[in-house]
């Protein structure tokens, strides 16, 4: 599987309509039509916002735009885009989610973000409900958004679960990015699986950025830093980390995942 990761500019304060066309552009001009994913970061129809008010304005119009541009550059790239969306319902709700754009059939929200931060709290989104694992051409995908990140009960429900793809689409954009490494290679080495993160790139390489995408032994495949633009890599969806079961056992090679939820079954009884 070949994956675009795509780190937007976080935008100067003003600028959130910039960053939206930036990321119309880019879709709108990739010729590349090898990829078969490719990922935004959260917040991306609206990243930049200030307030409520002109998070729903952006919302409503220049973000209506951008998710255009992913449903029908999906289709003439015949490519999965998936990207995450802040999402105002019929009933006026706000959700935090993942949106999955197919190449060959409509847009699916599988996740809504469970871990709100709370200036969301405030502005009235409402939080998801757990763990949500979803199925596409036979890979079997998790999802976490920004603060879910820090949560590891989260992402041992998507171990339970055998996931093969991690995506997580963040908005860190205080965190520093050693911080940010080592979190990322943590959670892929916990689900024994890749974990691909898309993120913005702050004004600085200091703080923010750090899209990746990471093997399930935790070795890095690709790295953003801290500057705008896009990483690519390929993947092998069914990788596992295998290793001896323990000391002493050199021919007793067993997949890491299975062997934690092996032990952590026994924990359980």
């Amino acid at each position: 599987m070949k994956v675009a990761i795509v780190q937007v500019p976080y935008p100067q304060p003003g600028e959130a309509l910039k960053t939206l066309q930036w990321q119309i552009d880019l879709l709108n001009n990739w010729e590349d039509k090898s990829v078969d994913l490719i990922i935004f970061p959260e917040n991306a129809n609206c990243t930049g916002y200030t307030d409520k008010a002109n998070m729903l304005e952006l919302i409503n119009n220049q973000g209506k735009l951008f998710e255009q541009a992913m449903e029908e550059n999906a289709k003439r790239l015949n490519s999965t885009i998936v990207s995450g969306l802040m999402t105002l319902d019929e009933n006026g709700i706000l959700r935090n989610q993942l949106a999955v754009y197919p190449p060959d059939g409509e847009k699916f929200i599988p996740y809504t973000k469970v871990h709100l931060v709370e200036p969301e709290i405030a502005k009235g989104i409402v939080a998801g409900e757990g763990a949500k694992v979803f199925e596409y051409k036979g890979v079997r995908f998790g999802a976490a958004i920004c603060f879910d990140y820090y949560f590891p009960e989260l992402f041992i429900e998507y171990a339970k679960a055998r996931i093969d793809v991690m995506i997580i689409a963040s908005h860190q954009r205080q965190e520093r990015p050693e911080i940010l490494d080592f979190v990322t290679r943590t959670r892929a080495f916990d689900l024994g699986c890749t974990v691909l993160r898309a993120a913005p790139a702050m004004y600085t390489a200091n703080v923010g950025g750090k899209s990746m995408a990471v093997a399930p032994d935790g070795t890095v495949i690709a790295d953003a830093g801290g500057v705008p633009g896009v990483i690519y890599c390929e993947i092998d969806p069914k990788k596992r980390f295998t290793r001896p079961a323990s000391y002493g056992e050199p021919d007793n090679v067993i997949d890491y995942r299975e062997a934690l939820l092996l032990s952590r079954s026994h924990v359980d009884k």
